[in-house]
C-alpha cells in the first residue's frame, strides 16, 4: 500500500505538467504543417588563413625554442599589416622516428576586410618558413547576420503564401499561425591551400566565391471554414 501510494505522489507532478502545458492545437479547426526554405548570396567581406610554424630538433626544448621565436616574429609582422587581427592556434610537441627527432607545430590565424593585407602578410610569412594550411572567404558577424534575416523574412513570406494557397484550395481560411520554427545557414565558399613551407614565396593568389546564406522555417497553422 505504501509503495502504491508513493509512486501515485511520483506521478502526480508529472500528470499536473502535461495538463498545464498547452497543446499545440487545442482545435476546432483543421492543423496544416508547412515548411519552406530561401536563400540569398552576399560577396564575401572578410578573408581569413591559417599557417603554422614548425620545426625538428634533437630535444624538445630545442625544438620549441624555435616555434617560440618563428610565432613571435610572425606575430610581430602581423600586428603591423594594416586591418589584419591575428591569434595563435594549437601547439603540440611531439617525437618523430626514423629520423629520430623531436617536433613542435603552432597554429596562426589571420583575418581582415582586405585580401591584398592578408594576402602580402602570408607571402611574407610564407618567405619565412610558415606553412600555409588554408585561404577562406567568408562574411562577417554584421554582414552574416543581416544576410540570416533577410533569409529568414524571405523563408517566412514563402510560408505565409503558401499557407493562404493551401487554405483557398480547401475553401478555408488561416486562422493563426500556431507554431514557427526557423533555422539560418550559412554555406561558406573555403579556398583550398595555395602553397606549403617555401623560401621566397611570392603572395598566394585567391579569388572570392560568393557565400549562400540559407533560411528554412516550418510553421503549424490553423485554418477554419470561411
Amino acid at each position: 500500500m505504501r509503495r502504491s501510494l508513493l509512486l501515485l505522489l511520483l506521478a502526480l507532478p508529472a500528470a499536473a505538467a502535461r495538463a498545464q502545458a498547452p497543446p499545440v492545437f487545442p482545435g476546432p479547426g483543421t492543423l496544416l504543417r508547412l515548411s519552406e526554405s530561401a536563400q540569398v548570396t552576399r560577396a564575401p567581406d572578410e578573408v581569413s588563413a591559417t599557417l603554422r610554424a614548425e620545426a625538428r630538433e634533437a630535444t624538445p626544448a630545442a625544438a620549441q625554442a624555435a616555434v617560440n621565436r618563428a610565432m613571435a616574429a610572425a606575430l610581430e609582422a602581423a600586428r603591423a599589416a594594416p586591418g589584419v587581427t591575428a591569434s595563435t592556434g594549437a601547439y603540440g610537441t611531439w617525437r618523430q622516428e626514423d629520423p629520430a627527432r623531436w617536433v613542435a607545430s603552432q597554429a596562426l590565424n589571420l583575418r581582415a576586410a582586405s585580401p591584398a593585407a592578408l594576402l602580402e602578410l602570408v607571402g611574407a610569412l610564407q618567405s619565412r618558413g610558415l606553412a600555409l594550411g588554408g585561404i577562406a572567404h567568408g562574411l562577417s558577424r554584421d554582414a552574416l547576420r543581416a544576410a540570416r534575416q533577410e533569409a529568414s523574412g524571405l523563408a517566412l513570406d514563402a510560408l505565409r503564401r503558401r499557407a493562404d494557397a493551401v487554405a483557398a484550395d480547401l475553401g478555408m481560411r488561416v486562422e493563426r499561425i500556431a507554431e514557427v520554427n526557423l533555422e539560418a545557414t550559412d554555406l561558406a565558399m573555403p579556398r583550398p591551400a595555395l602553397a606549403t613551407m617555401a623560401r621566397a614565396a611570392p603572395a598566394p593568389v585567391a579569388q572570392a566565391e560568393d557565400i549562400v546564406v540559407s533560411a528554412s522555417a516550418q510553421a503549424a497553422v490553423v485554418l477554419a471554414p470561411n
